[in-house]
């Protein structure tokens, strides 16, 4: 008997958590381009999008993601609204459901000659792992001052439809469902950098910097606290001299020096995405400079070490090559806090930078 509840605690233990359903919701595409219904997609994409979040549980595969897997295998945003580019799409993405659609007016006569005025919507409902339709839904919208109040119907029947498949929060909590999707820390990506700078105000008038300046970064998303929320670990190196002719203690000695700067930072950031490729990265956090001098010259030959804290600034421009390399472009304001007194360090870095 002991042996037997020991098999089934251990079993229980160790069994996987059931984990949400992954799904992508695609936009609903305004098929005939027509400028006079163009506002609908974001109208009936965000109904739908509201609908679902509030009642459903699952977990939403960021624009980002799917934007960039879609650009990288030439799946059209035009044809987003076909089950088959949207079946693609739910593959290469890795995701268990995809619901997708579409909208275009259609005009119907009438008898006495009328015409009457629609808009024709449909939304798919998508199941990646079976590869088949759960369901379609299909409706005529009226091209009124009625059409706003309509516009929620398109997020009542998904949402009807999609209960099939997809747990409410009340019965995913019943049932322990848990996130795959909302780790404290995720897409860890590290990267080198190589760049160069000067010194302002402070220090600046004895010392000049020795280029290239050279770095290497850890970053990675805080998608628990928020989703564009980031936090890097940064080290960098940079080398200054004692500037020729000034009036420092060292060369009225007769003596030179060569100083290494160590910095290590930790920043925090918010991803804005530009477009799929691009996005902006304002960043700002603080570290500590471990600095090693060397003194030589008139019998001279020594090192000396020291330490201060330093603050960092900086707004990073990254191009996406791909789903794993990231080019970037940093402009960062270091201040140094050394002896009482402030030295400005700007810096521009360029970086290349792998995710794993």
């Amino acid at each position: 008997m002991r042996k037997l509840v020991l098999v089934l605690f251990l079993g229980c233990a160790l069994s996987p958590v059931a984990a949400l359903q992954k799904v992508l919701i695609l936009p609903i595409i305004n098929i005939d381009k027509d400028a006079n219904f163009a506002y609908l997609e974001g109208s009936i994409t965000d109904s739908l999008k509201e609908r679902l979040r509030e009642k459903l549980a699952f977990d939403e595969l960021p624009e980002e993601k799917w934007a960039m897997v879609a650009e990288q295998n030439f799946i059209l945003r035009d044809d987003f609204h076909t089950r088959t580019a949207a079946m693609n799409l739910g593959i290469l993405a890795n995701q268990d459901i995809v619901i997708s659609g579409g909208y275009k007016p259609v005009n119907k006569k009438l008898a006495g000659g009328k015409v009457k005025s629609s808009i024709h919507a449909t939304a798919h409902l998508l199941d990646v792992k079976k590869k088949k339709t759960i369901a379609t839904v299909e409706l005529d919208l009226p091209a009124d001052s009625e059409l706003f109040t309509a516009i929620g119907q398109v997020a009542d029947r998904m949402e009807a439809e999609a209960r099939k498949v997809i747990p409410s929060k009340e019965d995913a909590a019943r049932q322990g469902l848990k996130s795959d999707g909302e780790p404290l820390f995720s897409d860890f990506t590290v990267g080198l950098r190589a760049g160069g700078g000067l010194y302002v105000s402070g220090y600046a008038k004895y010392f000049a910097p020795q280029q290239p300046a050279l770095g290497a970064t850890l970053n990675m998303r805080m998608p628990k606290l928020m989703h564009n929320l980031t936090s890097e670990w940064g080290f960098t190196f940079l080398g200054h001299k004692l500037k020729e002719g000034n009036d420092s203690a060292l060369q009225s000695l007769g003596v030179s020096s060569t100083t290494a700067n160590y910095m290590l930072t930790l920043s925090f950031g918010y991803q804005i995405n530009i477009k799929t490729k691009f996005y902006l990265e304002p960043q700002i956090g603080g570290g500590y400079v471990l600095q090693t001098t060397t003194v030589t010259g008139n019998g001279i030959n020594s090192n000396l070490s020291n330490g201060f804290p330093m603050a960092r600034g900086a707004l990073v421009s990254g191009y996406r090559i791909n789903t794993l390399i990231n080019a970037s472009i940093s402009a960062e304001f270091l201040a140094y806090v050394e002896q009482g007194t402030m030295t400005y360090a700007p810096l521009l870095l360029g970086g290349v930078h792998y995710k794993f």
